[in-house]
């Protein structure tokens, strides 16, 4: 199983985990986002902390009791939970992957989605904004836009958001022409 599966399975745990102690309540979700933050700084691999709780030769109940020490008084007792759960499942190598599939959660839940429009050439600060109102206006959302440039789009531009795509490069219109007259009996 691939590790973002594994990753966003234990981000949305989390979610469920926080949701049922504090229903509706997404000032609890973002809470836990920014100890779950602290906590991967923490735990990163080169880290004293992070080394540590790696450390084959270190017995899991000393890493257990180091973990709850460290994090007591400084992150919600779920992450406290959820942290020790990675580390008993030996998945704190996923803390990163885990976080950032949980901060999408979290947007999700404020009702924010991000999004990316590819264009061949860079777009001025007019065209992103009026971009950015129609994919919110398109999608009835708060949307984060992230611009980037493809020159092999020749032209024009493409929007990401989620898993639905507004292609209106010319790549793409070139490609369909082509296709359509490969199709066309003469």
């Amino acid at each position: 199983m691939k590790d973002s599966n594994v990753a966003g399975r234990y981000a949305k745990a989390l979610q469920l985990l926080i949701e049922r102690h504090a229903p509706g309540r997404v000032e609890e979700l973002e809470g836990a986002l920014e100890d779950l933050r602290g906590f991967s700084g923490l735990a990163r691999p080169g880290s004293r902390f992070g080394d540590f709780l790696a450390d084959p030769k270190v017995r899991l109940e000393d890493k257990r009791a180091l973990l709850r020490k460290g994090l007591d008084g400084r992150a919600r007792r779920t992450v406290i939970v959820f942290a020790d759960l990675l580390l008993r499942k030996h998945r704190l190598v996923l803390v990163r992957q885990v976080l950032d599939a949980f901060e999408l959660l979290v947007e999700k839940a404020r009702g924010v989605q991000r999004a990316q429009v590819v264009s061949a050439v860079p777009l001025t600060p007019d065209e992103i904004a009026r971009v950015h109102a129609q994919l919110e206006k398109w999608t009835g959302l708060r949307i984060v836009l992230t611009p980037t440039v493809d020159p092999s789009l020749v032209g024009g531009a493409y929007a990401r958001v989620g898993d639905r795509i507004v292609d209106r490069s010319v790549r793409s219109l070139l490609e369909a022409v082509a296709h359509q007259l490969y199709e066309v009996s003469v």
